[in-house]
């Protein structure tokens, strides 16, 4: 006989971080309160789950105060549609940011500011400025620069601006 519990967990909001973990407070499905449970996550992972959110509490029998939460997705919050298809990814956040890997795209959208930090950087392929039917070469062959000097061949050929 197992000795294993294990109810449905809804997150109350509160979260505390102690010694690289995660802790969190909900209650479960008959409506017992829990404080201070940790909450697992993968490697490489790392979120602050909402208020709303729900997840699966395992909790041991034999030890009534130890608990543990997977999970604590808020179910208003997860992206859908384009963002979010058959064998698609999704990293986002509360509010409304999304990384996602669909199909053969990679798709980043924030409100505010995209940055992109690295020592180098490599952009090897077509840019589109201003969105997919940009036409116009930011640099075209035959254009002549300031100095006077007619352009040959530039990297600037492969951006195309609107």
């Amino acid at each position: 006989m197992s000795d294993a519990s294990l109810t449905r967990f809804l997150l109350d909001g509160t979260v505390t971080h102690r010694g690289g973990q995660q802790f969190v407070d909900g209650k479960g499905l008959a409506g017992d309160l829990f404080e201070r449970v940790h909450r697992i996550e993968p490697h490489g992972f790392a979120s602050w789950p909402v208020k709303g959110g729900i997840g699966a509490a395992l909790q041991s029998r034999a030890s009534r105060d130890s608990a543990y939460v997977i999970g604590g997705e808020n179910p208003q919050l997860r992206p859908s549609g384009e963002y979010l298809t058959e064998g698609g990814t999704a990293i986002y956040d509360a509010a409304g940011n999304i990384v996602s890997v669909v199909a053969k795209s990679l798709r980043i959208v924030h409100s505010a500011e995209v940055r992109i930090v690295a020592p180098k950087i490599v952009l090897d392929g077509e840019v589109y400025l201003g969105g997919e039917d940009a036409n116009r070469e930011a640099s075209a062959k035959g254009t002549v620069d300031t100095a006077g000097d007619v352009e040959v061949s530039n990297l600037a050929t492969k951006v195309f601006v609107k």
